[in-house]
C-alpha cells in the first residue's frame, strides 16, 4: 500500500484529507484506505485531530470519526488558500458539506469558488 509522505509540508495535506474523508463520519479503516496511511501513522493523526477538536469520536456500536465544525472551517480556509495560490480547487464534496451546515453563501461559479468571500 502506498503511504502519503508526512514530511516537509505534506502534513497539512494529510490533515486536510483526513478531515475531508471523515466529514460525513467514517470508520478508521475507511480513513486509512482512502488516505493511504498505515494504522500507526493514522492513529497519531486521529488522536492529535481529536485533541485539537477538529475531529470527534462517535461510539455507535462501532467507532466513527466525524469532522467538527472547527474542522470544516479549517478545510474551508485550506481550500481558500489553495485557490488563492494556484487559482483553482474543485472540492465539490466540501462545497456540499459546507452548504449543508449553512456556512456558504450561494455565488456564481464563474466568479470565484464557494469558499472565497
Amino acid at each position: 500500500m502506498a503511504v502519503l509522505k508526512t514530511r516537509k509540508g505534506n502534513e497539512f495535506n494529510v490533515v486536510a484529507k483526513i478531515l475531508r474523508v471523515a466529514a460525513k463520519g467514517s470508520k478508521e479503516d475507511e480513513i486509512m484506505d482512502q488516505c493511504k496511511l498505515d494504522r500507526m501513522v493514522l492513529e497519531n493523526y486521529l488522536s492529535a485531530l481529536a485533541e485539537l477538536r477538529l475531529l470527534r469520536v462517535e461510539e455507535k456500536g462501532e467507532t466513527f470519526y466525524r469532522t467538527t465544525g472547527k474542522g470544516l472551517e479549517l478545510l474551508r480556509v485550506y481550500h481558500r488558500l489553495r485557490w488563492l495560490l494556484w487559482g483553482r480547487d474543485d472540492d465539490l464534496l466540501l462545497m456540499r458539506l459546507l452548504g449543508q451546515v449553512g456556512k456558504v453563501k450561494k455565488v456564481k461559479r464563474d466568479v470565484h469558488p464557494f469558499y472565497v468571500s
